[in-house]
């Protein structure tokens, strides 16, 4: 598990998890159709710092979620932005 990053490494990780987020919207936001490309900017930061202290990017993705939806985030939710395409490259 990676837990040292560039500057470089970092911000690319935050845009992949915040397009992730955008192309997902798991949560229903409607971000696309308002095209509030940062509706879940906050979200891939928080990711981001999870997986600074170790977290893997299931675990990471999933607690950003719960940290502004509690409950309302099932695996389901998580995974639909794992299987976003962005997620692939």
């Amino acid at each position: 598990m990676k837990t040292a990053y560039t500057d470089i490494e970092l911000e690319q990780l935050l845009e992949r998890l915040n397009k992730a987020l955008f192309e997902s919207d798991p949560m229903n936001t409607g971000c696309q159709e308002n095209d509030a490309y940062d509706e879940y900017e906050g979200i891939a930061a928080a990711a981001v710092n999870y997986m600074i202290r170790g977290a893997t990017e299931r675990d990471a993705i999933t607690q950003a979620l719960k940290d502004s939806f509690d409950d309302l985030v099932t695996d389901e939710k998580v995974d639909q932005v794992l299987n976003s395409p962005v997620m692939k490259d």
